[in-house]
């Protein structure tokens, strides 16, 4: 049986997509600053984002696996189910498993404010669980293109969850390894050296 351990659940409540890969500029309108926005965070249903010209966000969705690519420049709403255009060009639209979707909806938050944020964990990572999961990231991986980080994406939220920690910390240090000048594997890199050094200190 999955021991779920919720904290703060209510930051959950409207978390609907994570940003997979930003390029060129996007920023989230909040109050009367913009914020930059970068791959790996969490986008509420209601957040308004402006795509600069020739800027590209992707973007996959936690409730229907719904992955959209959208091409600057134009503005862009988020909603549970998709994103609402406001002068951009129709986007490239892909599925993604549920299970992967609702995975990536695990994906720890890098939070500036140093608040706590919503963490689920499993007390027990079942070996059939495991190869079950090697199996959906390799199916995952031979599917997406070099760069796609995806599939690693999902893989390093279930190992987390599942608390497999030094097997993150190996899957860190072969990401670091193999993308190197990669800004969007040095961001999931830190991301999650931070996750766990987070899961450590809680444990004392």
């Amino acid at each position: 049986m999955s021991l779920l351990v919720v904290v703060c659940a209510p930051a959950w409540a409207a978390e609907v997509a994570l940003v997979m890969s930003v390029q060129g500029k996007v920023v989230k309108q909040e109050g009367a600053a913009p914020i930059p926005l970068e791959a790996y965070a969490k986008l509420n249903a209601g957040d308004r984002l402006t795509l600069e010209k020739s800027a590209q966000l992707r973007v996959a969705y936690f409730e229907n696996g719904r992955h959209e690519t959208w091409a600057g420049p134009g503005e862009l709403e988020m909603t549970a189910r998709g994103g609402e255009p406001g002068g951009l060009a129709t986007p490239a639209v892909k599925s993604l498993p549920l299970a992967v979707a609702r995975q990536l909806a695990r994906t720890p938050v890098a939070d500036g404010a140093g608040r706590k944020v919503a963490t689920r964990t499993r007390s027990v990572a079942a070996p059939d669980a495991l190869a079950r999961l090697e199996a959906t990231y390799r199916e995952l991986r031979g599917k997406a293109g070099a760069d796609d980080l995806e599939p690693e994406a999902y893989l390093l939220s279930a190992l987390f969850e599942l608390r497999e920690l030094d097997r993150v910390e190996k899957l860190l240090v072969e990401l670091k390894h193999d993308r190197p000048g990669n800004p969007e594997a040095a961001l999931l890199v830190a991301l999650y050296r931070k996750a766990i050094r987070n899961a450590r200190e809680s444990r004392n």
